[in-house]
């Protein structure tokens, strides 16, 4: 299981657009700094089988509201993201 974290708005470049055309099943997407403009991005609308994971302090430094989110990403502290990179292999970065 890969878990694929997205950097950078998906409204100024391609890495949402990129990493989603490489999501494979069981696969999880996590959204840091720039990258959790996506939970405004219809993209993620077609994700129901791909855990979705949103930095919440880098939500809330961006001034997204958590409870915008859709019901199927789950917010996430620094801690979680730890353990997240623990639970899969390999991790890939989308950030242009």
């Amino acid at each position: 299981m890969t878990l694929h974290v997205v950097s950078k708005s998906p409204f100024s470049c391609q890495a949402l657009h990129d990493c989603l055309q490489s999501l494979a099943e069981g696969d999880a997407l996590l959204l840091i700094e720039d990258g959790v403009y996506a939970l405004q991005h219809q993209a993620l609308q077609s994700l129901h089988k791909t855990k979705i994971y949103c930095l919440s302090a880098d939500s809330q430094a961006r001034g997204l509201q958590t409870s915008s989110a859709s019901d199927s990403v789950e917010m996430i502290d620094d801690t979680r993201w730890v353990q997240l990179c623990t639970e899969h292999n390999p991790i890939v970065s989308w950030f242009r």
